[in-house]
């Protein structure tokens, strides 16, 4: 055999171990696409499991996230204005008390709030 001849058979056998190999680096690149796109352990593809993720994303009528995080806003909201109108209200009887103590001895008819009466307590006898 001349050496022509032995190029050329170790470039054959060098090309054909490229494209094996080439093929086999394909299977295993598609066999582990197969596995993500394929399905999981209770049966459900890539699109299903999508499908429940999108459909906790948007509003759609009470079962989705988005529904239940808008329905704690809304009460959270409700919640931080009635306690802001407590707040008012009680600051506003601690500011009536203060402008009308001269009227709970001279005038108590006329004074906003009437004056916290203390409860009796007795003592226990042991």
């Amino acid at each position: 055999m001349t050496s022509e001849q032995i190029m050329a058979v170790s470039a054959a056998i060098s090309a054909f171990a490229i494209l094996a190999a080439a093929i086999i680096a394909i299977y295993r690149l598609a066999k582990k696409i197969g596995d993500v796109l394929g399905t999981d352990a209770h049966g459900r593809t890539i699109s299903d499991r999508l499908d429940r993720v999108e459909h906790q994303l948007w509003e759609n009528g009470g079962s989705s996230l988005a529904d239940r995080v808008n329905n704690i806003e809304k009460h959270v909201v409700k919640v931080s204005t009635e306690i802001e109108f407590i707040k008012d209200l009680t600051m506003g009887i601690h500011t009536a008390q203060n402008n009308t103590s001269t009227f709970y001895t001279e005038r108590p008819e006329v004074a906003v709030v009437k004056p916290i009466k203390k409860p009796i307590r007795k003592r226990s006898t042991n």
